[in-house]
């Protein structure tokens, strides 16, 4: 990962340090308190905002670490690869500062064995003016680079006996109008359980129900010089910048003309002071609004329309007809997601009009939504509500993306989360500690919700939030559940007060056959794709066998196991296993 943006004193220790001095309860609305304070106080100082632009001197200073890292008594490359990707994105396009750090990035493609990647990056060297006088080394390694590609290419390819495993499908037929949803689920609404989805049949383990793409994704900042900004694919070895920010870099001029036609109009002057003052939430609020505002295709008179039409009780994402859904109409899917508002105590409140105010600040002054709104109170106004409902939707509604990283000193893959998204679809499930289905991300970035034991006909499907009763003691659990989410679980592993896994009670499974979990997770770590295929439908149908018996300490290690298989052959895993044997950690 690359080094965080975040400062140690950002908008949220601002926030604490003015609470209590100018900011407590005295009888002044909330909202003219904090407009108050941010037009008396000289916040951008005390925040350090700052202007983001292109600086070459910095891209020097990056490049010349890079340089340290790529020493032959060093060998970090994949170290060296991250600052020469920072030091591009620093430099000014056409200048030599980049030129030579697409240079220097070619080197290293060539150590690691990517010679297509090496020449790509000549090519963007060329393309940035490279100077003559270091030609003759960009042609040598040219013209080696060439070579070691015919020679790759004309050796026999290597049989890695990878099964060919086809991408998830719908274990039952879909809904007709909404083709991401098995038809068989059904939402539905109580003062108990709010929103809540339903299975109309029997469910099976390993049953694939939902298939969802999601609304917007926002890629963590840590890996903004590893991933394309847009599609989060892996990219370290050919990243190309944004021109009008240090931030972003994509895949490719596709990536990057979606990614500004999306969201990064807006957010490209502000993107690099949010990712320092905020945490990962806001910045996905920003993700949220900018998204939307592009779904209306840039329209703030029209969207305000619209919002202001919209009748939010008659929004159901499961009866939506999506196979017609307009942007807009799949943003009121989001739009409607619950913020929890009634629940949130003053200083919550308060501090999310706080960060609404510094976003609207930053966005009015930096880009063209200052034209846009001018001295029009109400699209002001419109984005202030949207800033502030979207920092209270996203805490309780959005979902991690992970993807599978090797760990060279352990020798084994870790799950990693790369990215957070936006799905409505999924945001239906409610909580339970004792989750009977998992979310597993695919390789083009969808979610998947799979079933982990059987669920009865009438019953209610149960995501987890991160807090599972085999992990954490139940007064952990609640606490977190109520700081974060703002209600008190009280699902079956609440309510019987399920142990931890060491205490959980073994199950009678003579009837069934034993399986070795031990055994079969020391086979797992090695991430082999064919034995996974071989696991899955054996660890499905034990499943299905014990299942019923839940908790058990054979139940839950054989969920494990089988979202382990399932995750090793459909979620995306880094390549970098292929490059470490090249290099150092």
């Amino acid at each position: 990962m690359c080094e965080s943006l975040e400062e140690k004193f950002g908008a949220w220790e601002l926030f604490e340090d003015i609470w209590q001095k100018e900011l407590a309860d005295d009888g002044v609305s909330m909202t003219d308190k904090v407009d108050l304070f941010l037009k008396d106080s000289p916040f951008h100082d005390r925040l350090n905002l700052r202007a983001d632009r292109k600086d070459n001197a910095k891209a020097r200073s990056l490049r010349a670490r890079g340089n340290e890292m790529f020493h032959p008594k060093v060998k970090r490359y994949i170290e060296a690869l991250k600052c020469y990707n920072e030091s591009i994105a620093f430099s000014q396009k056409g200048t030599e500062d980049r030129a030579i750090a697409y240079a220097n990035r070619s080197t290293i493609c060539y150590e690691l064995h990517r010679y297509e990647e090496c020449l790509e990056n000549i090519r963007l060297a060329r393309e940035s003016n490279y100077p003559e006088r270091l030609a003759n080394k960009l042609v040598k390694r040219e013209e080696d680079a060439k070579k070691a590609l015919m020679a790759a290419k004309a050796r026999p390819c290597k049989d890695d006996a990878k099964p060919n495993v086809a991408a998830p499908q719908l274990s039952y037929r879909a809904h007709e109008t909404a083709p991401q949803v098995a038809e068989c689920l059904e939402l539905f609404e109580s003062e108990k359980f709010g929103r809540y989805v339903v299975t109309n049949r029997n469910l099976n383990a390993g049953d694939v129900v939902i298939i969802e793409q999601p609304f917007c994704c926002l890629l963590r900042d840590v890996y903004r010089c590893i991933r394309c900004d847009f599609c989060l694919k892996e990219s370290i070895f050919t990243l190309i910048p944004c021109e009008s920010c240090t931030v972003a870099m994509y895949c490719s001029n596709e990536c990057m003309t979606k990614a500004y036609r999306q969201y990064h109009r807006y957010e490209c002057p502000v993107i690099r002071d949010m990712w320092r003052i905020f945490t990962k939430l806001p910045v996905l609020s920003l993700r949220v609004v900018t998204t939307a505002i592009a779904a209306f295709d840039h329209n703030l008179q029209a969207m305000g329309e619209h919002l202001r039409a919209l009748n939010e009780k008659e929004i159901n994402a499961f009866t939506m007809d999506w196979t017609q859904a307009t942007p807009r109409d799949i943003y009121d899917t989001v739009h409607v997601l619950e913020t929890n508002a009634n629940m949130r105590g003053p200083k919550d409140r308060m501090a999310r009009v706080f960060f609404t105010t510094i976003i609207h600040k930053l966005l009015i002054e930096r880009t063209e939504l200052g034209k846009v709104c001018g001295p029009d109170f109400e699209m002001a106004e419109l984005l202030d509500y949207l800033f502030l409902r979207h920092l209270q939707t996203s805490p309780v509604n959005m979902h991690s993306l992970h993807y599978m990283e090797y760990q060279p000193a352990q020798e084994l893959y870790e799950l990693e989360n790369h990215a957070s998204a936006c799905f409505p679809l999924l945001s239906m499930l409610n909580h339970s500690c004792a989750p009977n289905v998992t979310r597993v991300t695919l390789h083009d970035g969808q979610c998947a919700v799979v079933v982990n034991r059987p669920i009865p006909k009438g019953g209610q499907l149960y995501d987890n939030y991160g807090m599972h009763h085999s992990l954490m003691p139940r007064k952990e659990r609640q606490y977190s559940l109520e700081s974060q989410y703002r209600f008190h679980c009280r699902c079956e592993a609440c309510v019987n007060d399920y142990p931890l896994y060491p205490e959980l009670p073994s199950i009678d499974c003579s009837r069934h056959g034993m399986i070795d979990a031990q055994a079969i997770h020391a086979e797992l770590a090695l991430h082999d794709a064919q034995k996974a295929a071989e696991l899955l439908p054996k660890l499905r149908r034990y499943l299905n066998d014990i299942g019923q018996q839940y908790p058990g300490k054979e139940i839950c290690s054989c969920q494990e196991l089988f979202l382990r298989s399932f995750q090793i052959l459909h979620k995306p895993t880094s390549e970098s296993a292929q490059y470490w044997k090249y290099c150092n950690p």
